[in-house]
């Protein structure tokens, strides 16, 4: 019988190792010491196991009765990845095979999620994350499938990056194979192909990973139509999450791409549109007979288009809830938070149907001014912050272009060094309500910014019902 490597820090773990060391192949007794068993499932037991130099190990050992396996030819050895444990060491005799990887600190992510309020922004971030591993793996010579991914195989570091684990059921995709002929998997993340349909290819771990996003946004990897999900990320669980693999994504560099879209807070990041020229020109032909307001001499509290008897916290709050239930959107919940520019744009896309060329175009030499080309005349990034009178501009702007023309900056009394189109925007917004309760003009907030859409909604609904 080997002697089992001395850890030194419980001698009863010392004696529990040398009694039961015959249990293990030749070698890894005198190699390594079992510390823990991290899980056990059906011939498989993982164990944190500790070498001589007080090293953690992850240590898996297989029953042979259970499992057909080449502890030889673990398909970890040829992989070399940040996010991914390393085979170390083998061992195996006629009863049992031991397989020995790295040890990645952290916590899965099913008791991540559990212990943390996970926003839809972070787990955007997970997920992406998660997308560049798989892609680490479908894009070698000879793919390679997890075909378990769910939380409990997601470690979250210290650092709050992200590691895949688990490989035991893991395959190598190659053209032409069978049908997988034995369910492998976990039966709420597997794919139905994982049923013996078809050979499982990438798009199986790309239907886990849609499964998964939705366990991380609702609670449960199964669908329940009475929990509402942001709706861009509600899109990227269908596709990803369809029955046939040639509707979902076809790789996960697209999973990726959907993702970092759908997260109206990514900075630094292009937001994809959900809508194309043909709704713009459809919304602005709607108010193209319309010119200057005969409201421009009317008060909004005379016709009730703004809640008149509320103060500023309650407006806000209120306002919020209306552009909630007006475009089903969830773009102004965190409303304390600092708007940005990209929370800006993405209002305008996703509750207005601008399209995203026209919603990022920006003039590229000369003084700022209008044009069919672009909405704003700002090149901004997405990470910067919004001043009242940007967000009056665009909530005016989206309504009637036509109010902050060019032709239109005959009005301004003086030149202040301002974007002329910004300031005939502020002045129509002061004398028809639409700042009422908006009264930051720097760094506004989430609310702030939902505030003054609603205002100009309301108000641009008002004129329209008195017109008509």
């Amino acid at each position: 019988m080997s002697e089992p490597a001395f850890h030194g820090a419980d001698e009863l773990l010392d004696a529990i190792n040398v009694a039961y060391a015959d249990d293990w192949p030749a070698g890894f007794s005198g190699t390594y010491a079992v510390m823990e068993c991290l899980g056990e499932g059906r011939g498989c037991d993982t164990f944190l196991a500790q070498d001589a130099d007080g090293e953690q190990y992850v240590a898996k050992r297989y029953d042979k009765a259970v499992w057909s396996i080449d502890p030889s030819d673990d398909i970890l050895e040829a992989l070399d990845h940040p996010a991914l444990p390393r085979h170390v060491a083998s061992f195996e005799d006629e009863d049992s095979a031991v397989i020995v990887r790295t040890y990645i600190e952290g916590s899965s992510l099913e008791r991540y999620a559990r212990k943390n309020d996970l926003g839809e922004q972070e787990i955007a971030r997970i997920v992406a994350e998660l997308c560049d591993v798989l892609a680490y793996l479908h894009r070698r010579p000879e793919p390679i499938i997890h075909r378990d991914i769910k939380p409990e195989n997601v470690i979250v570091r210290p650092d709050g990056s992200v590691a895949l684990i688990d490989f035991d059921i893991a395959r190598t995709y190659r053209e032409g194979g069978e049908a997988d002929t034995v369910f492998f998997g976990t039966r709420a993340y597997a794919a139905p192909e994982q049923y013996g349909f078809a050979q499982t290819d990438a798009r199986a771990d790309i239907y886990s990973l849609g499964v998964l996003l939705r366990r991380l946004l609702t609670g449960s990897p199964r669908e329940n139509k009475n929990v509402r999900v942001y709706r861009p990320l509600e899109k990227v669980i269908a596709k990803c999450t369809a029955f046939d693999p040639k509707d979902r994504y076809a790789d996960v560099g697209q999973v990726k791409r959907a993702l970092l879209s759908a997260n109206p807070k990514s900075r630094g990041l292009r937001i994809a549109g959900l809508a194309v020229v043909a709704v713009l020109a459809v919304a602005l032909s709607a108010f193209a007979g319309l010119q200057i307001y005969k409201a421009v001499t009317w008060s909004p509290f005379n016709s009730d288009a703004i809640p008149a008897v509320l103060n500023d916290e309650d407006r806000v709050a209120d306002a919020v809830g209306f552009m909630q239930d007006k475009y089903d959107t969830h773009l102004f919940d965190n409303a304390n938070d600092t708007a940005t520019i990209g929370l800006l744009r993405q209002t305008l896309i996703e509750c207005y149907g601008l399209d995203r060329d026209y919603a990022y175009g920006a003039q590229k030499e000369g003084l700022p001014g209008e044009s069919d080309e672009f909405f704003m005349p700002w090149g901004w990034d997405d990470g910067q912050t919004v001043r009242r009178e940007t967000a009056v501009y665009a909530a005016v702007k989206v309504h009637d272009p036509t109010l902050v023309a060019e032709d239109q900056w005959t009005k301004l009394p003086d030149d202040n060094g301002e974007y002329p189109g910004a300031r005939v925007a502020l002045m129509f917004a002061e004398e028809t309500g639409i700042l009422t309760g908006a009264n930051q003009p720097y760094d506004i907030s989430v609310g702030e910014l939902a505030l003054i859409f609603a205002n100009a909604d309301r108000v641009f609904e008002a004129a329209a019902s008195a017109r008509s």
